[in-house]
């Protein structure tokens, strides 16, 4: 295990990288929001989400998941992610997106390597 620094701005590369490499990027954060179900992570521990780039044959529930988020994103310092281990509930699709707390991002997981993130 890597035990390194990272900044926000280094993750959300990490994260666009193995998007376009078509590979699963673990990101362990600390959930900012309550449980969305029982026994779930609540806010303030830490769970894990597997990114990935988005599937090609992904169909949209239609919710307001399309709206370009970019500028919201970069405005609140998280990124939009569609992540593998979870599931949209109005979709029948595997996976769903979420978004990562780029600032409270503990460990990243990539090709098979570990980055404890350690604060500076």
């Amino acid at each position: 295990m890597l035990d390194l620094y990272l900044h926000p701005d280094q993750v959300r590369e990490m994260i666009k990288t193995a998007e376009r490499e078509d590979e699963v990027i673990v990101i362990r954060c600390v959930r900012k929001g309550a449980a969305s179900k029982p026994g779930g992570p609540d806010a303030g521990e830490l769970y894990d989400l597997h990114c990935a780039a988005k599937p090609k044959t992904y169909k949209s529930s239609g919710s307001a998941g399309l709206r370009d988020r970019k500028e919201e994103d970069k405005k609140n310092g998280v990124l939009t992610v569609f992540v593998t281990n979870r599931k949209d509930p109005v979709s029948e699709m595997p996976g769903a997106w979420r978004r990562v707390n780029l600032n409270q991002v503990k460990k990243v997981i990539y090709k098979a390597r570990e980055y404890e993130i350690r604060v500076s």
